[in-house]
């Protein structure tokens, strides 16, 4: 058995586990709301604080009545960023692989490949025309640490970093072509479920096989809600429970990708509702071959018109 990690996870999760942000009030109750509108602030005491919003409420506390809470001139807020040691992220990143290998009788030595994402743009930001692709996260929500953790997967694992795609699509090119019993996925990303094949979610500690109908319903699930988490839109108004309302009794992978092509045809709100379903599925398909690019199964969709049933799902 072949394990293939999601090294972005690891990445990620041990890097921000090894900071902090802590939140700093300044005040001086003396000096609030004084008449003289020149008077240059003078914030004699402060305090510490592991979330803003205890800060907010602490300055409530201190300065009552009618506290004006005008930032620098009644008060000072500012957060400063606190690292443990390089050597602490390190470790717990040698003991979450060792505890995720000896969960499912892996030797990281011989029987785990890393993947890793590029950590630049990939082939989905230059699809992502409706919205940009992952535009809803901030650039700078990076860990500390993450170069120096990269650099420590790729001296002391076996690793492969991904060009032009992402460590999701090196997992599903690698499952599909080791075989889905013959590999584990070892990850927690959702995404990773529209992948035929075992599936082990570290944070839950659960192992799970996905077969191919599963995968195929995932995959049509996620066309028609989107995924907010990716800045992918799918269809308005549609969420899970929609879906698998429309979705219900559908057995092969043609049914579904026929019900769900007239969905976008009735409710995408697009002039070429069909371009606007392959950019979705190409933004939401991971790869099963090197450099495939998603394309729905040839059907004809004709006119079609919700029932008062359908309008309310």
């Amino acid at each position: 058995m072949q394990g293939l990690l999601d090294g972005d996870i690891i990445v990620f999760r041990c890097g921000f586990a090894a900071e902090r942000n802590i939140w700093f009030l300044g005040w001086d109750p003396e000096s609030v709301n004084k008449a003289d509108p020149d008077q240059t602030p003078v914030f004699k005491e402060n305090k510490a604080f592991d979330y803003k919003r205890d800060a907010m409420e602490h300055l409530d506390k201190v300065c009552p009545g009618k506290f004006s809470r005008v930032e620098d001139k009644d008060y000072t807020l500012w957060s400063e960023r606190e690292l443990e040691p390089l050597s602490h992220a390190l470790h717990n990143v040698k003991k979450t692989i060792n505890t995720i290998c000896a969960a499912n009788d892996l030797n990281p030595e011989t029987d785990l490949t890393v993947m890793l994402s590029p950590g630049g743009q990939t082939f989905r930001h230059t699809i992502g025309v409706t919205r940009p692709y992952k535009g809803n996260r901030k650039v700078s929500h990076r860990p500390t640490y993450e170069k120096e953790i990269r650099d420590y997967i790729i001296a002391n694992y076996v690793t492969i970093v991904a060009e032009n795609e992402e460590a999701d699509d090196l997992l599903g090119i690698y499952q599909t072509k080791l075989g889905p019993y013959d590999s584990i996925i070892l990850s927690i990303d959702k995404d990773l479920d529209q992948v035929p094949g075992l599936k082990y979610n570290f944070m839950h500690n659960v192992g799970y096989d996905i077969t191919q109908k599963q995968a195929d319903y995932n995959f049509c699930t996620q066309l028609l809600t989107g995924d907010s988490t990716d800045n992918i839109p799918g269809l308005p108004k549609v969420g899970p429970t929609g879906a698998a309302k429309m979705l219900h009794g559908l057995e092969t992978y043609e049914e579904m990708m026929e019900e769900v092509a007239r969905q976008y045809q009735i409710r995408a709100g697009q002039e070429d509702w069909h371009a606007y379903m392959v950019e979705q599925g190409r933004l939401l398909w991971i790869r099963r071959e090197p450099d495939q690019m998603w394309e729905p199964p040839e059907t004809t969709i004709d006119d079609y018109e919700m029932t008062e049933e359908q309008l309310t799902l």
